[in-house]
């Protein structure tokens, strides 16, 4: 798919007025990928894309344009592709609970399956696209698998094509495509806060909370004692960077499921494309950061936590996407995420960035569910559909993935008083 030339137009499968313009290269994207229509559209970005595309992370990326030659719509996705491997890459804990799983575990485990999704997997949510919503649900349903198709078409080794976080779980083309043999995938809600206006400062946020989760807070700040938090440069990315992948490695090895495999290059781009977003600046101005730590870089997105040693033993990264802030990767040391309650209080922070820096949400992504919502989070289901290339493979799909994986059962909080 990579050797094709840049912007070549195919024409989608069955629906005769829609192409496809293709974007292979970062080159290609730099040159002529549209603009943006949504204000939170870093990851539809050419600046993303043409990282990702060029610098695999574990996972093939290509932009792709959908052109409408009726009324003239467009549609930005993006495609990733990866092998599915569900002994390397689910954890064994979470391949279901009784016995009557087991032999089908056996028969899945010599098996990898070559997998096309449209959709991300460095982010979550539907931040992945621009300009869904023109579509209707059976608009979607009809055109979403005829892309996926199409694509699949021009390497016969896809096994199936997954349609990933582009509607919430209860939108009408979800339905539509699970009517037309799509199967839902279990997978864990997307984590985030809503922040309200009138919060202008994290003690607004501490004021809104009961005295039972103000007294957790405390707490869990009391045990930072010996461990000091503060931004990282872009040009301290890069000098920190094989320590960041290490830390990022100790806890990606612990997720439910793996696709994407970090490459350390992945952090210094990072800090490079978000440095001193506006938004952020505030917050370094307000921390009496920026006068200690901007004369040598540009301060990236990065906090890095250090112990009485000047050891790095944590770090988090975010993405400021117009309203949103994006928690992104993070790294910790596993007896620090106990002794001083770190990763506690790596979520206390990325909320206090975002309530400084005037976002009016902060996206937490997924995993450690009960815990983010311990700190105000609130949960939204996207849909995970899966649909594989041959009838009898599909009909095998409700039947092996509850082997593979469950979605853990978890109690939802609320830490906030009422009214």
């Amino acid at each position: 798919m990579r050797a094709n030339k840049a912007g070549e137009l195919l024409s989608v499968k069955g629906q005769e007025n829609w192409t496809i313009r293709r974007f292979p290269t970062g080159a290609a994207l730099r040159a002529a990928w549209p603009e943006r229509s949504r204000e939170d559209g870093f990851w539809v970005g050419p600046e993303a894309l043409a990282f990702l595309t060029d610098h695999p992370q574990g996972l093939d990326t290509e932009a792709i344009l959908l052109e409408d030659s009726r009324c003239f719509r467009r549609i930005l996705l993006t495609t990733q592709s990866f092998s599915f491997s569900a002994a390397g890459q689910v954890k064994n804990e979470l391949k279901g609970e009784t016995s009557g799983w087991d032999f089908r575990r056996r028969l899945l485990a010599p098996f990898s399956f070559r997998l096309l999704s449209i959709g991300q997997f460095l982010t979550s949510g539907s931040f992945s696209s621009d300009g869904l919503s023109q579509l209707s649900a059976t608009e979607a349903k009809e055109l979403l698998p005829a892309v996926a198709e199409t694509l699949m078409c021009l390497r016969p080794s896809y096994a199936a094509f997954v349609i990933k976080d582009l509607y919430p779980v209860l939108h009408p083309a979800v339905r539509e495509l699970q009517n037309s043999g799509h199967y839902l995938l279990p997978a864990d809600p997307v984590m985030g806060v809503n922040i309200p206006e009138s919060w202008n400062t994290f003690e607004d946020y501490l004021a809104a909370l009961t005295s039972k989760y103000r007294v957790r807070y405390r707490r869990a700040r009391t045990k930072m004692e010996g461990i000091t938090s503060r931004p990282l440069t872009t040009d301290e990315v890069v000098r920190y960077q094989d320590q960041l992948h290490e830390l990022y490695r100790s806890v990606s090895a612990g997720a439910d499921f793996n696709a994407a495999s970090l490459k350390p290059n992945y952090f210094p781009w990072l800090a490079s494309a978000n440095a001193c977003k506006p938004s952020l600046r505030q917050v370094l101005v307000a921390d009496g950061y920026e006068a200690e730590y901007l004369p040598e870089s540009p301060t990236s997105c990065f906090t890095g936590y250090f112990n009485a040693a000047n050891e790095l033993v944590g770090f988090t990264s975010c993405v400021p996407n117009g309203e949103v802030l994006q928690a992104h990767f993070l790294g910790l040391l596993e007896a620090y995420k106990h002794s001083h309650h770190l990763y506690h209080n790596m979520l206390f922070d990325l909320l206090e960035q975002a309530i400084t820096g005037g976002f009016r949400h902060l996206d937490y992504g997924r995993t450690a569910l009960e815990i983010k919502s311990s700190v105000g989070a609130t949960a939204t289901d996207y849909a995970v559909l899966v649909k594989a290339r041959y009838g009898w493979l599909n009909r095998l799909i409700p039947l092996f993935t509850p082997a593979v994986y469950s979605a853990p059962k978890w109690v939802a909080r609320n830490p906030f008083r009422k009214g």
